[in-house]
């Protein structure tokens, strides 16, 4: 799948955009995105007040706006329409899709779409359900296909589309069950560890009580030896 990029304000001249998303440490600030290292120089070169920051106060402040950037819903949106973009690419052979098609992709992220659908969508669960139902998907356009019913490849991503959408209530109840089965998992986990623990806590109460017995029956044969040797 393609690389999802992101323009460097510091580095990238031009149309160049080499901040790896999927791998690298990156800050989004006053709208524009940096990697960790350019946003540390661009904070100790750009005085503030007449006042250049030390190497240490520019990177404790890179350090909060990383985190800042990862918990930004704008920024995860972003991401997350990008990841659907490049895989509907791979998944459907194109290069390009119509403008039409992003707006409809918005509309639905937004909840605008339709009054049929009352709650918005997000482009995470949309590449989600894609990805789920990709060999249904394939099934139904093979069918379509045997039956004479041969679309092309913009009509049938829009029909796979319906399809997804139509399918949101089934994978939510599918997602709620994952998190209650990892919720059950989780108490599952922790009983054990409980439990493993008084185990442990008893055994080595045992061998304590054991060891204290051992040492009491030595002492006390200790004892009558040295009374044997008295009388």
């Amino acid at each position: 799948m393609k690389e999802i990029l992101r323009k460097c304000k510091v580095c990238d001249k031009g149309k160049n955009k080499t901040i790896k998303i999927e791998e690298e440490k990156y800050i989004f600030y006053e709208n524009s995105y940096y990697h960790y290292d350019c946003f540390i120089k661009y904070r100790i070169e750009k005085k503030k007040y007449n006042k250049s920051l030390t190497y240490e106060e520019a990177k404790i402040i890179a350090d909060k706006l990383v985190i800042k950037t990862s918990e930004s819903n704008t920024i995860n949106n972003s991401i997350d329409r990008d990841r659907l973009t490049y895989w509907l690419y791979d998944n459907y052979n194109v290069t390009v899709l119509p403008s039409t098609f992003f707006i409809k992709l918005k509309q639905i992220n937004d909840g605008t779409f339709s009054m049929r659908i009352n709650a918005p969508i997000t482009y995470h669960d949309l590449l989600q359900i894609f990805k789920k139902m990709k060999t249904h998907l394939d099934k139904i356009n093979n069918k379509n296909e045997r039956n004479g019913k041969e679309i092309d490849i913009f009509r049938r991503i829009d029909y796979d589309l319906a399809i997804v959408i139509n399918n949101y209530d089934k994978y939510l109840q599918w997602k709620q069950k994952q998190k209650t089965e990892e919720i059950e998992k989780i108490e599952i986990i922790n009983d054990l560890s409980i439990k493993n623990n008084m185990q442990i806590n008893t055994i080595t109460s045992l061998q304590k009580k054991n060891k204290q017995n051992k040492q009491n029956d030595k002492d006390e044969i200790n004892i009558s030896n040295i009374l044997d040797e008295v009388f």
